[in-house]
């Protein structure tokens, strides 16, 4: 028994280390020589590098942050699965859940990472139940903000919200073993990924949170003219800084014309 609780130790740790590497940070260095941090929303995701990259590069960091996610999350459940006959799947979300923990407080970047989305969309892509559902999921809501609802935290709630519900009914169905710490797993993971929107939970309740043109990135990468393809995507990228950071000004200058009001009075206040 204590062999079992070592390899999930050893799960834990390795995944978490793994999740640790931000691929939009390497990406966007190695293609652009840029700090990812520095631009855009500042935020080392997937969303930021389609925003200020383009879309190339951004399906580009979503493929090797899913695989982060998935393929240790994968190895670890057939690993288990062989050893331990019932574990695989409390392997599989330990394993999973960490590495979107590594992204999120990485220690390669002093704890400052991503927001987890893409490494939770590997995570349920990779799992053997219902990687097939995970991708109907995104396709369709792929579409959704292409077409209709242009807020790219919105669609990544919608994404969790699916998939964390369909995966803790089929495992409440199946009665599978480790079900209460499998489910504790997946909504903890849900928890975390809320907990690094709290800005844009915000911004969405006021009605202020910034759009994507996604659209617009998809028909820019497949541009000819790269020329105009730059420039298209710079124009689509300062336009979406501008909304992310309009709500931030509104709140400053709010918070200015607040204080000047408070020195005023204070000067017009007869001395005694």
């Amino acid at each position: 028994m204590i062999y079992y609780y070592l390899s999930l130790v050893g799960i834990a740790l390795v995944a978490y280390l793994i999740g640790c590497f931000n691929f939009a940070r390497i990406f966007t260095f190695g293609l652009a020589k840029k700090d990812i941090t520095q631009v855009g929303s500042h935020n080392p995701g997937t969303m930021n590098v389609l925003r200020t990259q383009g879309f190339g590069e951004a399906v580009l960091t979503l493929v090797f942050e899913s695989l982060k996610s998935g393929l240790p999350a994968l190895i670890s459940y057939y690993v288990m699965e062989h050893f331990f006959a019932g574990s695989g799947n409390l392997a599989f979300f330990l394993a999973g859940v960490c590495a979107v923990l590594g992204h999120c407080f990485p220690v390669f970047y002093k704890f400052k990472g991503g927001k987890g989305v893409a490494c939770t969309f590997g995570m349920f892509t990779f799992h053997p139940a219902f990687w097939w559902v995970s991708l109907i999921a995104f396709i369709v809501l792929f579409l959704t903000m292409m077409f209709l609802i242009k807020i790219g935290s919105l669609i990544s709630f919608f994404y969790i919200f699916i998939m964390s519900t369909i995966s803790t009914i089929y495992f409440c169905v199946n009665k599978i073993p480790n079900l209460i710490f499998v489910l504790v797993l997946i909504w903890l993971n849900v928890l975390l990924i809320l907990i690094m929107h709290r800005a844009n939970i915000k911004r969405l309740a006021k009605g202020t949170e910034g759009t994507v043109d996604l659209l617009g990135r998809v028909k820019s990468s497949f541009n000819k003219n790269k020329k105009d393809g730059a420039e298209e995507n710079t124009e689509v990228s300062k336009k979406e800084e501008s909304e992310d950071n309009k709500a931030e000004n509104a709140e400053a200058s709010t918070t200015n014309s607040a204080e000047e009001k408070t020195e005023d009075s204070d000067k017009e206040k007869p001395q005694e």
